[in-house]
């Protein structure tokens, strides 16, 4: 049976210029690539449009080169898996976010920006959620979400995180580790933009 090729990935993002951290990963990456006879992949994570870095992108690319870290697939060079570019692969997203929220697993928020500030204040909720957020619009009735995106107002897609129980998962390092399911947010995965949040279109 033919082992599949190992196939590693360095996805830095342009919001700032590179540090030792991430060299390290970089480096790591690098070497299982090469130890294994695999490919390193190079992908721009450029989904935090507001925080982008003018001039990051060449910063990391001389920076590689400088070090001899030379991926084998990447924007500048291409590669038969792109765009290499995050914010070239929004098509690949919103569908899959969408049909989460039509399987129940995420949901659509039309919170202001104002009101998700004030949750941080604790001035909307009292502070019962400790700056996080309420899920105000988690229960919405279809109806009222088919009316809104209608209207075209703006909205984010939020993952549906379950109230009960608790969630394991077992740690390299630590071992196994459970949270609460009480204590986990319902996070963004498609911001208003139509970006995917970095968690998103990672894992």
């Amino acid at each position: 049976m033919t082992q599949p090729q190992i196939r590693t990935r360095f996805a830095p993002s342009p919001t700032g210029f590179m540090h030792v951290g991430n060299l390290r990963t970089a480096l790591y990456e690098y070497l299982i690539a090469r130890s294994q006879g695999g490919s390193f992949i190079l992908r721009i994570e450029d989904t935090d449009q507001e925080r982008l870095v003018d001039g990051a992108v060449g910063v990391i690319y001389r920076t590689l080169r400088q070090v001899g870290l030379n991926h084998d697939e990447g924007p500048d060079i291409g590669g038969p898996f792109g765009p290499y570019v995050q914010s070239q692969r929004l098509p690949l997203y919103r569908p899959y976010a969408e049909q989460l929220a039509a399987a129940g697993q995420a949901y659509y928020c039309f919170c202001s920006r104002e009101r998700l500030e004030s949750l941080k204040t604790g001035s909307e909720d009292g502070g019962v959620f400790g700056g996080g957020y309420d899920r105000h619009c988690r229960d919405l009735p279809p109806e009222t979400v088919r009316q809104y995106l209608a209207e075209g107002r703006p909205h984010v897609i939020r993952q549906k995180m379950p109230l009960t129980g608790s969630t394991s998962f077992t740690d390299a390092v630590y071992g196994t580790i459970t949270v609460d399911n009480s204590e986990l947010e319902d996070q963004v995965l498609l911001k208003s933009d139509g970006f995917p949040t970095y968690n998103f279109a990672n894992v």
